[in-house]
């Protein structure tokens, strides 16, 4: 029986993925593609006009400066972005539902 080796072979290299026993940083790219996404995603539950748009502009740029695909990140930074519209216009109709529906419906039109 023969055992197996575990020690590199003399024509192995070194991972593609160290650099002087140390990794290289990121592609900015990549970075950019994961800022989108991250942002999109959050603006899906935190403040979604905001981060939405930020979401969609990071994947636009990782896309066309650095060729990254960024489709997560745009999509639901879309997606934040119309749910935080959608939630904008609830709390405008609920203060105008408050303001003038309300005080009508109680002291009538005044006619």
């Amino acid at each position: 029986m023969s055992q197996p080796q575990y020690e590199p072979q003399p024509g192995d290299q070194a991972p593609a993925a160290q650099f002087n026993g140390q990794y290289l940083p990121p592609h900015p790219g990549v970075s950019l593609s994961q800022t989108s996404m991250i942002l999109g995603i959050l603006s899906l539950f935190v403040v979604g006009v905001i981060l939405g748009p930020i979401a969609i502009m990071k994947g636009n740029e990782a896309e066309r400066v650095y060729g990254v695909p960024a489709t997560v990140g745009k999509v639901t930074g879309m997606i934040g972005l119309i749910f935080g519209a959608l939630q904008v216009l609830a709390i405008v109709g609920y203060f105008l539902l408050i303001l003038f529906i309300i005080p009508f419906s109680i002291y009538g039109s005044g006619m």
